[in-house]
């Protein structure tokens, strides 16, 4: 186990893991506001891709698996990684059957958590497409928003938000003293 929430745990990806990645990777639904949806076997390099870096010390990239607790069921990825600009960006994705119950703000706060205490991290990034209102509302409310852009690798608005570590203690101290 990586780390967990009150309803959820976060361990890393294995190969047993494929029929429910495949039915979060497939699902236009959930990936319209990331990249193209994948077929079995785009989801299953994607898949091998992200346990590859287990044991890739060359490279920033620490992708889970989010599970529920109560039933152990896969719902869906989240992580960590140093992307393209160099910047530590944090990631999460549900399969859709648990959008709309609170698990990507419970997993958010608990994934900066995580990346602010055990790791030395001091910044993290968050990248989200405009038209993603669910995921805007969480960041929001976690993090900094910086800017909004065209981004031509996605052909569409993307958002940025942006937490420092000092500001994440800052806001957490003040929380403990209300």
């Amino acid at each position: 186990m990586v780390f967990d929430t009150e309803r959820v745990l976060i361990r890393k990806l294995c190969t047993s893991d494929i029929e429910n990645f495949y039915d979060m990777q497939s699902n236009p639904n959930v990936m319209r506001h990331i990249k193209k949806y994948m077929n079995r076997s785009e989801s299953e390099n994607e898949l091998k891709r992200f346990i590859s870096y287990y044991e890739n010390k060359e490279i920033f990239y620490k992708i889970w698996a989010v599970i529920r607790k109560d039933n152990e069921d896969f719902m869906g990825i989240c992580g960590v990684y140093e992307n393209e600009k160099s910047e530590f960006e944090i990631a999460y994705r549900l399969r859709e059957l648990y959008w709309g119950k609170g698990y990507g703000a419970e997993i958010a706060i608990n994934l900066i958590n995580y990346c602010f205490e055990k790791t030395n991290l001091n910044e993290l990034s968050a990248y989200v497409s405009a038209q993603n209102n669910s995921s805007i509302y969480i960041l929001e409310k976690e993090m900094e928003f910086i800017e909004e852009f065209f981004c031509k690798k996605t052909n569409s608005f993307e958002r940025v938000y942006k937490l420092k570590k000092e500001s994440w203690l800052s806001d957490k101290c003040n929380d403990f003293d209300k």
